[in-house]
């Protein structure tokens, strides 16, 4: 069951990228995503983390027995991840802008102060947490893909269609705000780094 589970896996990953490359192309023709589009990034993420959460529970214990502090450190990365995940979403006040089917404003409010990617960040806690509760080396694996995999979506599609959509907003935006999480002090040295 694992075995099926990874290809299916595997097919969502290799979709994802000429999905990647479609809603580049949406952002650079309409300003946002379409209507099937927006179906298809949800299907994917979604279908990610589910899947992952499937393979941690078949192949829980690959890793070694998940004793107490392993499952405490899991269940807390897990619950503050899924706790992003909802701070980002409720932080854009339309559900349209969660997907990117309405792209009227540039976010800063609640937990963008701080991240300017804070639900990827929350996907990857979430997802990396269960991995650790679990100790299931193939989620680990996944959910180490799945950080990759969106790194190079922000860096590629979402980043340049924003400079594009807000312009010096944005650019300031960067220079105030971490990709991911910085303390205040480390955000100008971030934003230099990013530059390189």
């Amino acid at each position: 069951m694992v075995k099926a589970l990874l290809m299916l896996a595997a097919v969502n990953a290799a979709l994802s990228i000429p999905m990647a490359m479609r809603v580049k192309r949406d952002f650079s023709k309409r300003g946002r995503v379409s209507i099937p589009m927006a179906i298809w990034t949800g299907a994917a993420m979604h279908g990610n983390a589910l899947l992952l959460l499937a393979i941690a529970w078949l192949d829980r214990g690959s890793l070694g027995d998940p004793g107490k502090i392993a499952v405490a450190a899991g269940a807390f990365f897990a619950l503050v991840g899924a706790a992003l995940i909802y701070l980002g979403r409720s932080a854009y006040a339309d559900f349209s802008r969660v997907y990117g089917l309405k792209e009227d404003e540039l976010i800063e409010r609640g937990v963008y102060r701080w991240s300017r990617n804070p639900q990827y960040v929350g996907y990857a806690l979430f997802l990396g947490g269960v991995s650790l509760i679990a100790l299931s080396i193939w989620a680990l694996l996944l959910a180490l893909l799945f950080a990759l995999f969106i790194h190079c979506y922000i860096v590629t599609v979402e980043e340049p269609h924003l400079r594009a959509a807000f312009g010096k907003g944005y650019e300031a935006y960067v220079r105030r705000t971490a990709r991911y999480f910085a303390p205040p002090s480390a955000r100008r040295r971030n934003y230099v780094n990013e530059k390189l």
